[in-house]
């Protein structure tokens, strides 16, 4: 066990992180994994995520069967070198070669580990997962003619079929994290073996931009032209925003401007409903909406839903992220009121509401790129397409967002929300408390869905917010999922 968010700060100092182990548990693998969702987060590089995971997890356990094997002929006094020991003891140890658990015991007793490390370079980021076992010619042949072939198949199928290999196990490890690595849009010059006399090294760089400068330009100036040409807020709406912004302004009179605009006063209803600036109670009237947030929040409120409108009429609708975002907004702004953050609670909802903005153009950009998305999508069963459309692109969806948020002249914080809300740790925010609270709010959201460990949290955003233990944690949490179930009860009862 060990801490992953220590190792974080160890990797932004530009130190080397090593982790090393004999056998990998459940608690070990959410370990390893939390360390590496912080190290791709401040990399910007969160998208990667789910590819890299494969990729430990198949590389971690090759290194543990590799010592499987030695332990196992050790115990049964078989010289690994020759070659009849070898013959007789594989016959044997193929009944335990996927059962680790089987050998658990000999694995922790014995001299052999696996190390994983890992360091921030100028070049890129740099992973290694060291095994203390010599290979063998053998095995070494193997490995580098199941990476070539990997580079020639189209699909993990394909590879199956011709490189199944019953005398030695599957070996599909190593061709799985090639493809998967391919898949990335990374080289295959990134991905190397070598050998010592006591070890056995697998290596990859992942470099600042996964495709060409060239590529990644194109993508970026399709994705600029697309923000650029996005229309203007309504004049009724822009009015409305000045009145805000006008001290002198009237309660009447802002409501009645907005009265004279049927679906727009039903979105501001539903908005600030949603929001549950009074629990229990249902906001009926422009007037009671408008003096219970503020004009403040109106103005903020008043951008929302002019944005959704302009992306759903402009894009095809995503109805799941919308939804994501309506629950990171209402946990932000539970969040900021239990924290005592009472300066951003408002800002912190509309930027729970707009935070996955980005994605929306993302997912719209090249409709000849999203079917090909698609079909590795279900090829793979990967959980949710946003990562293979980053991959694919090289930009992450908080870059776009924040491209968003600057042509609408988004104020500063919430521009940093929507930028930073998977990187809160990152040197220069300004606008630190609702990056934070927004970041929690969605991690939650994330946390729920996926049923993933609160150790991906970054445990320095949680103790800046009092949150200092995994049972205050947990507490906490189920505080907000209580307060949102039955704020969702009241909408469905109240709302049309």
């Amino acid at each position: 066990m060990f801490n992953s968010s220590e190792l974080a700060k160890q990797f932004d100092r530009g130190e080397e992180v090593a982790i090393s182990f004999q056998y990998v548990n459940k608690e070990i693998e959410i370990d390893v994994n939390s360390l590496l969702s912080k190290v791709l987060s401040r990399l910007d590089k969160g998208y990667l995520y789910d590819t890299l995971v494969s990729v430990f997890r198949e590389l971690i356990q090759n290194g543990i069967k590799a010592n499987m094997k030695r332990v196992w002929f050790e115990a049964g006094n078989l010289d690994i070198n020759d070659m009849g020991d070898y013959r007789k003891g594989m016959e044997k140890f193929r009944e335990v070669a996927y059962h680790p658990e089987v050998m658990r015991d000999q694995l922790r007793d014995s001299r052999y580990r696996v190390t994983l490390k890992m360091r921030n370079r100028e070049g890129g980021l740099d992973v290694s997962v060291v095994n203390n076992a010599r290979v063998l010619p053998g095995e070494l042949e193997r490995i580098r003619y199941r990476m070539r072939k990997a580079l020639e198949w189209n699909n993990f199928v394909e590879a199956y079929e011709n490189m199944y290999d019953a005398t030695e196990g599957a070996g599909l490890g190593i061709i799985l994290s090639v493809m998967l690595l391919k898949n990335a849009g990374l080289d295959a010059e990134v991905f190397n073996v070598i050998p010592d006399e006591g070890s056995m090294t697998i290596s990859l760089r992942i470099p600042p931009e996964l495709k060409s400068i060239e590529i990644t330009s194109s993508i970026k100036s399709q994705i600029l032209e697309d923000v650029n040409s996005l229309p203007t807020f309504p004049e009724n709406v822009l009015e409305l925003r000045q009145l805000c912004d006008n001290p002198e302004t009237t309660i009447d009179t802002i409501s009645e401007k907005i009265s004279l605009d049927p679906a727009l006063a039903a979105d501001v209803l539903k908005l600030s409903n949603s929001a549950g600036f009074i629990s229990g109670k249902r906001i009926t009237k422009i007037s009671q909406a408008v003096m219970i947030i503020g004009l403040k929040n109106l103005n903020s409120m008043l951008t929302a839903a002019a944005l959704r409108k302009i992306m759903d009429k402009r894009y095809r609708k995503f109805e799941q992220i919308w939804e994501h975002c309506n629950r990171t907004a209402y946990y932000a702004r539970q969040i900021a009121m239990e924290v005592g953050y009472g300066k951003v609670v408002d800002i912190a909802y509309i930027a729970g509401l707009l935070h996955d903005i980005g994605k929306i153009v993302l997912l719209s950009t090249d409709a000849r790129l999203l079917n090909q998305i698609s079909d590795i999508v279900n090829d793979r069963k990967i959980r949710t397409s946003s990562i293979i459309e980053e991959i694919s692109i090289g930009i992450s969806h908080s870059a776009i967002g924040a491209l968003i948020a600057d042509k609408w002249n988004f104020p500063e914080e919430l521009v940093e929300a929507v930028r930073y809300h998977h990187a809160p740790l990152a040197p220069n925010i300004r606008h630190r408390e609702v990056v934070m609270v927004v970041y929690l709010a969605n991690q939650l959201c994330i946390l729920e869905s996926k049923e993933m460990d609160p150790l991906f949290i970054e445990s320095e955003v949680l103790d800046k917010l009092s949150i200092t233990s995994r049972t205050a944690f947990e507490k906490f949490v189920t505080r907000l999922q209580n307060r949102y179930d039955m704020h969702e009860q009241f909408l469905l009862k109240y709302m049309p």
